[in-house]
């Protein structure tokens, strides 16, 4: 269940739950009534609340007259707010309205009325919760919010920018509930039974390819088809497309391994806990064109998006790829697999020379949950980006900026890929030296980049919390990177 959104220019209900906005040392709630101003003030002086852009004031039954929570949001300094920060701040205050069990919420936007698409998708992330697996009675603790009133006028263009902050707010939580599903429960099968229903709901707008295994056998994907075949369940390489309106073509590849046991070179138990999550990158395609299915052909530079998921299991068994076996992939180059649970990197080497060669990709993103690594490198909150193209990577900085998806840019490293030469096949899907692994993971899918601009994002470290589960991550991006966000 989501909130139903409504716009409405004034709203005077009291014992809702009413969200205002502050900015750092300022104290000038606007909108806020004359009767609630001093309470206001020396609340915010008694909690050092300084209007920082992660500052929350909340009161609770400020007066006598019926009013019941009222909340100010922090945004920092004014004349440099970002997006994400309203997106953030408006996200916590509704996670604070389903811990107080409050039902429905006022925005009061003052002067953000160019920001409604922002407060929307901010409503709807603070709203969710994965409660697919949970109980009636546990449901019951935290209800989610049935209406949200957004104070400001009904026009035209406030009603675009609510629309499409419904939109782009359900394709990441659309991603989130994949990535949040256990493997029990989500299959390769699952991700073509999801394409094929957005597929349905774009009424014409997306079609949805899938390739079987015999289908990627004659295309020579060796390297993804070694991925797959320890799994008693099939792979399937899906493709999903989206006709545009510009010159160049755009793919967006994602790492889909459904569940990733290790192979034969089996992850520790604790290791493995998580990897229901391993694709999340497939899982931010699917959100992305979950968006696409649900607008107007596009006003970008790209004539065709794709979208592609070589989608599968890693596990153990007598049909197994073995640690010094030899793929070969479908650009006719050799690998030899020292480690069967370095395997992403060889389902995404097919899907890349799929993208260029067949697809004819001009410009390629590959987003997956790849190393270790990068983690030991950035934490849990930075991907991981690399990037053949430094025009391409700064643009899409500026749509992760007003996403939220934060990132730190690393050195494709040319020398490093010496220590993944084999003696017996073109390369090694691991390196011979310990240190550097996710620089040398990116190198080695470089290696099956001819021409295109191209960037891989590996989002091991943000794509998932054990306290807040699945983020998302990537899916505003991409969604702002092929269309800017609304401003009313």
């Amino acid at each position: 269940m989501t909130p139903a959104i409504h716009i409405k220019e004034t709203y005077t209900n009291q014992n809702s739950f009413h969200i205002y906005f502050s900015h750092t040392g300022t104290h000038k709630y606007k909108n806020i009534p004359k009767e609630l101003q001093t309470i206001i003030q020396l609340k915010a002086e008694r909690h050092e609340f300084a209007g920082k852009d992660t500052d929350i004031l909340h009161i609770e039954q400020a007066t006598d007259k019926g009013i019941g929570h009222i909340v100010i949001l922090g945004l920092g300094d004014e004349a440099v707010h970002e997006v994400k920060n309203i997106r953030n701040q408006i996200s916590k205050a509704v996670h604070l309205a389903r811990n107080v069990k409050a039902l429905e919420i006022v925005v009061h936007i003052g002067t953000y009325g160019k920001d409604v698409q922002t407060i929307v998708e901010g409503v709807l992330i603070g709203d969710y919760s994965f409660d697919t697996f949970k109980g009636k009675e546990s449901q019951k603790k935290h209800p989610h919010v049935n209406n949200v009133y957004i104070e400001t006028s009904e026009t035209a263009e406030v009603k675009k920018a609510v629309e499409k902050g419904i939109n782009t707010a359900s394709a990441l939580l659309l991603t989130r509930d994949m990535v949040n599903t256990p493997a029990s429960h989500l299959h390769p099968e699952t991700l073509v039974n999801y394409a094929k229903e957005i597929e349905k709901k774009a009424q014409g707008k997306v079609d949805v390819t899938v390739l079987n295994e015999q289908e990627c056998k004659k295309l020579g994907m060796g390297a993804f088809l070694g991925v797959a075949q320890g799994s008693e369940r099939k792979p399937a390489f899906i493709v999903l497309h989206y006709k545009g309106s510009g010159t160049k073509k755009f793919a967006f590849v994602g790492k889909s391994i459904t569940f990733d046991s290790g192979g034969l070179s089996l992850k520790p138990s604790e290791g493995m806990m998580d990897m229901k999550i391993d694709m999340a990158g497939g899982a931010a395609v699917l959100g992305v064109f979950d968006y696409l299915a649900s607008q107007k052909p596009l006003v970008s530079t790209f004539s065709d998006v794709y979208g592609v998921l070589p989608a599968c299991e890693n596990m153990p068994s007598g049909k197994a790829m073995k640690p010094g076996d030899v793929v070969t992939a479908m650009n006719g180059k050799t690998v030899e697999v020292l480690n069967t649970d370095a395997e992403g990197r060889l389902a995404l080497a097919d899907a890349l020379v799929y993208a260029e060669t067949v697809l004819k990709a001009d410009y390629i993103i590959d987003m997956a949950t790849l190393t270790g690594a990068c983690m030991v490198a950035l934490g849990n909150d930075l991907a991981g980006l690399f990037s053949n193209d430094d025009a391409f990577e700064k643009k899409y900085a500026v749509s992760a900026g007003l996403a939220g998806d934060d990132y730190w840019r690393m050195p494709l490293h040319s020398a490093y890929l010496a220590h993944m030469k084999s003696t017996i096949a073109d390369l090694k899907n691991i390196s011979t030296v310990r240190y550097g692994g996710a620089i040398t993971a990116a190198i080695f899918l470089k290696e099956f980049i001819k021409k295109a601009k191209w960037m891989h994002i590996d989002i091991a470290g943000p794509a998932h919390s054990d306290k807040n589960g699945a983020s998302g991550w990537g899916v505003l991006s991409v969604i702002y990177f092929l269309e800017p966000i609304t401003k009313v």
